[in-house]
């Protein structure tokens, strides 16, 4: 069962996450958003078997996609609510949208890139080679798989086979998921404007930490 990020209630849950995740026997799958500072321990400092997969993607595309993605969850919610990209763009770069600052939120985590617990994956290169990000999960989590089961992982973790599966699910707030999936939206959204401000406001936050992305 999925409950969802840890730290929400989804529009069609009673429930946090955090309530229902308890109520699930080990072992369990544990999703979060929140930042280094308010992450449960279990999470931010892993202990003995415990695995943890961080996904980051350029910021560019995640602009775009919790913009769209906070205005389907809004009209879920029956929210009578929008806010122009022009306005959204701004409030991501000063981090006045949830879980705050996006580059500070990657270089909190940032922190345990030599911690064998952690897992980094990046958006960009698992749309670039997935067959291949598989295999890289796979070995982090000690799992043997013959080659034809990780072809069989590989094809049904695309974006259009998540996507037509997510389409069959109960729960609204995953049907409303996926969109596009693709690098580079980002371009249908910024202006030239805005695209120089965030190059201005990723390089000061980022350049020099080793987190690098590909933006198209």
């Amino acid at each position: 069962m999925d409950v969802g990020p840890i730290e929400m209630t989804r529009p069609s849950a009673t429930l946090p996450g955090y309530i229902r995740l308890a109520e699930m026997p080990s072992p369990r799958l544990v999703k979060t958003h929140l930042p280094v500072p308010f992450a449960p321990p279990g999470i931010s400092k892993p202990q003995k078997k415990v695995k943890v997969f961080v996904p980051m993607r350029n910021p560019k595309d995640t602009a775009v996609s919790l913009y769209h993605y906070a205005h389907n969850m809004w009209q879920l919610r029956d929210f009578k609510v929008t806010i122009p990209w022009e306005q959204f763009a701004q409030n991501f770069i000063n981090g006045n949208v949830p879980y705050g600052d996006y580059c500070d939120h990657l270089l909190g985590w940032w922190q345990m890139c030599d911690d064998p617990h952690f897992l980094f994956l990046k958006y960009e290169d698992m749309k670039r080679d997935l067959l291949s990000a598989v295999k890289t999960v796979v070995a982090f989590l000690d799992v043997e798989l013959e080659e034809s089961a990780l072809t069989a992982v590989a094809e049904a973790c695309t974006f259009d086979n998540m996507k037509t599966e997510m389409a069959n699910s109960e729960i609204p707030e995953i049907r409303l998921l996926p969109r596009k999936g693709i690098v580079g939206d980002w371009k249908n959204m910024f202006s030239p404007e805005q695209n120089k401000a965030f190059d201005t406001w990723y390089e000061k936050k980022l350049g020099g930490t080793g987190i690098t992305f590909d933006f198209e």
